[in-house]
Protein backbone atom coordinates (compact mmCIF):
# COMPACT_ATOMS: atom_id res chain seq x y z
CA UNK A 1 0.00 0.00 0.00
CA UNK A 2 2.81 2.55 0.61
CA UNK A 3 5.22 1.01 -1.63
CA UNK A 4 5.31 4.23 -3.69
CA UNK A 5 5.68 6.81 -0.59
CA UNK A 6 9.92 5.44 -0.41
CA UNK A 7 11.15 5.59 3.04
CA UNK A 8 7.75 7.46 4.72
CA UNK A 9 6.87 4.09 5.58
CA UNK A 10 9.36 4.33 8.01
CA UNK A 11 8.94 8.06 9.65
CA UNK A 12 7.04 6.55 12.70
CA UNK A 13 10.60 4.54 13.58
CA UNK A 14 12.31 7.76 12.48
CA UNK A 15 10.54 9.76 14.61
CA UNK A 16 11.19 7.68 18.09
CA UNK A 17 14.72 7.74 16.74
CA UNK A 18 14.86 11.35 16.76
CA UNK A 19 13.05 11.89 20.23
CA UNK A 20 15.90 9.79 21.72
CA UNK A 21 18.17 11.44 20.16
CA UNK A 22 18.47 14.50 22.96
CA UNK A 23 19.07 12.44 25.50
CA UNK A 24 21.62 10.04 23.90
CA UNK A 25 23.46 12.95 22.76
CA UNK A 26 22.95 14.24 26.17
CA UNK A 27 24.91 11.09 27.53
CA UNK A 28 27.04 11.20 24.82
CA UNK A 29 28.94 14.39 25.53
CA UNK A 30 29.41 13.36 29.14
CA UNK A 31 31.01 10.32 28.06
CA UNK A 32 33.30 12.28 25.71
CA UNK A 33 34.22 14.64 29.45
CA UNK A 34 35.57 11.75 30.17
CA UNK A 35 37.56 10.12 27.36
CA UNK A 36 40.68 11.37 26.68
CA UNK A 37 43.26 11.88 23.53
CA UNK A 38 47.36 12.30 23.64
CA UNK A 39 49.30 13.79 21.14
CA UNK A 40 52.92 15.12 21.34
CA UNK A 41 54.72 18.00 19.10
CA UNK A 42 56.82 17.05 16.28
CA UNK A 43 59.79 17.19 18.79
CA UNK A 44 58.12 15.19 21.14
CA UNK A 45 58.88 17.38 23.90
CA UNK A 46 55.28 18.60 24.65
CA UNK A 47 52.97 16.26 25.07
CA UNK A 48 49.27 17.16 25.73
CA UNK A 49 45.92 15.11 26.88
CA UNK A 50 42.78 16.55 26.39
CA UNK A 51 39.26 15.56 26.62
CA UNK A 52 36.64 14.66 23.36
CA UNK A 53 35.44 17.68 24.30
CA UNK A 54 38.03 19.78 23.80
CA UNK A 55 39.16 20.43 27.28
CA UNK A 56 42.92 20.61 28.33
CA UNK A 57 43.79 17.83 30.88
CA UNK A 58 47.47 17.89 31.02
CA UNK A 59 50.80 19.35 29.54
CA UNK A 60 53.29 17.87 30.27
CA UNK A 61 56.84 20.17 28.60
CA UNK A 62 60.50 19.02 29.03
CA UNK A 63 62.68 21.12 30.84
CA UNK A 64 64.67 21.87 28.21
CA UNK A 65 62.73 23.28 26.36
CA UNK A 66 62.89 27.13 26.04
CA UNK A 67 61.81 29.90 23.76
CA UNK A 68 60.18 30.01 20.58
CA UNK A 69 60.87 25.92 20.57
CA UNK A 70 58.58 25.74 23.24
CA UNK A 71 55.78 27.59 21.84
CA UNK A 72 56.01 26.10 18.68
CA UNK A 73 55.71 22.71 20.51
CA UNK A 74 53.29 23.43 22.45
CA UNK A 75 50.89 25.35 19.67
CA UNK A 76 51.85 21.43 17.72
CA UNK A 77 50.84 19.45 20.76
CA UNK A 78 47.86 21.45 20.81
CA UNK A 79 46.43 21.41 18.27
CA UNK A 80 47.43 17.99 16.87
CA UNK A 81 45.44 17.16 20.59
CA UNK A 82 42.46 19.42 19.16
CA UNK A 83 42.20 17.61 16.04
CA UNK A 84 41.94 14.08 17.97
CA UNK A 85 39.42 15.47 20.06
CA UNK A 86 37.34 16.42 17.40
CA UNK A 87 38.09 12.59 15.48
CA UNK A 88 37.21 11.07 18.50
CA UNK A 89 33.77 13.40 18.71
CA UNK A 90 32.87 12.83 15.54
CA UNK A 91 33.38 8.79 15.49
CA UNK A 92 31.27 8.37 18.57
CA UNK A 93 28.61 11.20 17.06
CA UNK A 94 28.58 8.56 13.45
CA UNK A 95 28.23 5.20 16.09
CA UNK A 96 25.29 7.10 18.39
CA UNK A 97 23.24 7.74 15.02
CA UNK A 98 23.85 4.08 13.56
CA UNK A 99 22.63 2.93 17.02
CA UNK A 100 19.44 5.00 16.63
CA UNK A 101 19.05 3.79 13.15
CA UNK A 102 19.60 7.22 11.91
CA UNK A 103 19.79 7.69 7.91
CA UNK A 104 21.10 10.84 7.76
CA UNK A 105 22.34 11.90 3.95
CA UNK A 106 25.50 13.95 4.37
CA UNK A 107 26.42 13.03 7.92
CA UNK A 108 29.61 11.63 6.95
CA UNK A 109 30.69 14.31 5.08
CA UNK A 110 29.66 16.91 7.39
CA UNK A 111 31.75 15.52 10.30
CA UNK A 112 34.75 14.69 8.38
CA UNK A 113 34.47 18.60 7.13
CA UNK A 114 34.17 19.26 10.91
CA UNK A 115 37.49 17.52 12.07
CA UNK A 116 38.95 19.01 9.01
CA UNK A 117 39.40 15.64 7.29
CA UNK A 118 39.84 15.02 3.93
Amino acid sequence: MFKGLGNLGNIASMVGSLQKLPDKLAELNERMKSETVCESSDCGQVKIVMTGTGQVQSIDVAPSLTGDALEQAILQATNAAGTSAKKLYAEAIRELAADLELNLPGIDSMLTSLTGGQ
